[in-house]
């Protein structure tokens, strides 16, 4: 069996990992060559004026992040608000300028063509933006898309599981789920975790980046968003966590 796209994606970021460590920067260092985009950047955030840049590769991706949170309008802004990827491949054509009237001369001065868009989300909880450009116009290609989507999905890995693995005490995503079990000082992450299963009828997976997902959108723990469940104070329903 061929390596997957998953597989694939996750050792193109591996490969700018810097002191054998795997984080944001890597991730958006690798979806340059990966999708052919001249620039990536990812930022978080728990509202659209609460946010925070993790990481841009080059000076034009960070005046692109920063124009459109200025001018209140853009594919980052349209993806967070809609939930859903935006793909912009030509900033010079007019449904863009329609669209974003103020952002699109601002990004094509800084020296974009196209700018796509993909939220970071789990369910109806979203934790931020990955944003790409290029500087000449063109769409991604099918298989570049499929590689962006993945893109997104490993950098909501990372920022759900690695950037608060040291201060909430859980293991890194290869670890997570120890054959022995979860260490004592993991039972209620463990044991809430069962339990949004059962409320989403999804896997224990899915239940645990939804746990984390909701302790990043409120600045909390992930330690006292199990005791909210064990406690019957929060239960996710599915369709609404926020």
């Amino acid at each position: 069996m061929g390596e997957s796209r998953a597989d694939r994606i996750w050792a193109s970021i591996a490969g700018y990992a810097v002191g054998g460590t795997v984080s944001v920067g890597s991730l958006c260092a690798a979806c340059v060559p990966v999708l052919g985009v001249d620039g990536a950047a990812l930022w978080l955030a728990s509202d659209l004026n609460r946010r925070l840049l993790m990481h841009a590769t080059d000076p034009v991706s960070k005046v692109l992040h920063e124009a459109q949170f200025t001018l209140g309008e853009g594919p980052c802004v349209q993806a967070w608000t809609e939930r859903t990827m935006v793909l912009a491949p030509d900033l010079a054509a007019g449904d863009a300028a329609i669209l974003w009237p103020m952002f699109v001369p601002a990004a094509v001065t800084a020296g974009a063509g196209a700018v796509f868009a993909f939220p970071l989300q789990v369910g109806a909880i979203r934790v931020g933006v990955l944003d790409l450009y290029r500087v000449r116009p063109g769409p991604l290609e099918d298989a570049q898309l499929a590689d962006a989507l993945t893109f997104a999905s490993a950098a909501l890995h990372l920022v759900l599981h690695q950037s608060r693995a040291d201060a909430d005490g859980v293991a890194e995503p290869e670890q997570r789920w120890p054959h022995g079990g979860l260490s004592s000082g993991q039972v209620e992450i463990y044991q809430a975790t069962g339990m949004v299963a059962a409320q989403l009828d999804a896997g224990l997976e899915e239940a645990l980046l939804r746990l984390r997902a909701y302790a990043f959108a409120h600045e909390i723990s992930i330690g006292r968003t199990a005791r909210l469940v064990i406690d019957r104070r929060l239960r996710f329903s599915g369709e609404d966590d926020d």
